[in-house]
Formats: C-alpha cells, structure tokens, sequence
C-alpha cells in the first residue's frame, strides 16, 4: 500500500470508533503515558490538539496543568508553518485552521525547543515510522534543531508492520497505545 491508501485505510477504522471507544482508549493511553519516565520527567509538554477522532488529547491537557507541567499547542502560522504557544487553560483555546482548535492570539509564543513533544499521524510502524496527515507541518517544525523526546499518540489499530516513508520523515522516540508502549532503540 502507499501512504494514501494507509491515510485512507486508518481514516476508514477511525470512523467505526464509538464516541465510548475513543474516550476509553484515550484515557488508557494517556494512563500509560503519564506512568512512564519520559512524562514525569518533562517540565514543558509540547501536545497536538485533538481532532477528527484522533487520540484524545484534551485528557492530556488537563493532566499536564494539574500536574503543573508547561504546555504548549500548536497555532499555524502560514499554509507551511506552525509555532507553538502557551497555554495555562482548556480555554486559551479557539477554533483555528481546519477547524482545529489552537492557542488563541493572546497567548505566548514557545521560545523553547526541549520537553516531550507529542506527535499525531494516522499511521506508525514497529520501526517507528510515521504517516502524518500530508501537510509536513510537524516534519518541518522538528527538523530546527530541539532536544526533544518525540512520542506518538495512537490507537493500537494505527500499529502497523510497515508503513511506506521517505528518508526526511521523523520517527518519534516512544509509540504508545492502549495496550503498550514501545520505545525506540537509540
């Protein structure tokens, strides 16, 4: 398969997803997200907003405040950029490009490239490869140079043996699901 007919094989489960299912799975991730290391070490947590029955990251968010972490939301910028701002609550939120929420004008734009940054795609495989959404927003935002650790969000459905990639895609550094987390082999 190539990478659109993943998008669209991934695209077509996510809609057989209950509203139940999505926030079960969801809370399972973030549990096990929020257990491991890489989270209760990270003082800054870069974090997507969740959209179109992605993993829900609005549990993320609120876990991240409550346990007094810095967090930051993508805002996009141009039709190829994106940059990250602060935000201190839920409602620093407002609806931005695609319909996606994203930090509002008020809220400070990150001068900080280091934390646990959260990655979405539609599709990751064992070898940590990653189908996002076609854009290249977030390839371009972490080729600056970061200190990083990269995890992606994902459904276990999203696991693939193999995904097709190109050489310039980023891999995250942990993969977790559900029912696992994977961490990349330095």
């Amino acid at each position: 398969m190539d990478k659109n007919e993943v998008r669209q094989m991934i695209k077509t489960r996510k809609k057989q997803l209950s509203e139940y299912e999505i926030h079960d799975k969801s809370s399972r991730i973030i549990e096990r997200l929020n257990k491991s290391d890489i989270y209760n070490e990270a003082e800054n947590v870069f974090i997507y907003v969740s959209y179109n029955r992605e993993v829900d990251t609005f549990i993320l968010l609120e876990e991240c405040l409550k346990d007094g972490k810095n967090v930051y939301a993508p805002r996009v910028t141009s039709r190829t950029e994106m940059e990250f701002y602060r935000i201190l609550s839920r409602n620093d939120l407002v609806r931005g490009y695609m319909g996606i929420m994203e930090p509002g004008e008020w809220c400070e734009k990150s001068g900080i490239y280091e934390g646990l940054f959260i990655m979405p795609g539609l599709a990751f495989d064992k070898d940590f490869h990653r189908i996002g959404y076609g854009g290249g927003f977030y390839d371009r935002y972490l080729a600056r140079d970061n200190c990083f650790i990269k995890a992606a969000l994902c459904f276990d459905f999203q696991l693939l043996e193999s995904v097709p990639f190109e050489e310039y895609d980023l891999k995250p550094d942990i993969i977790v699901t559900e029912n696992r987390l994977i961490r990349r082999e330095q």
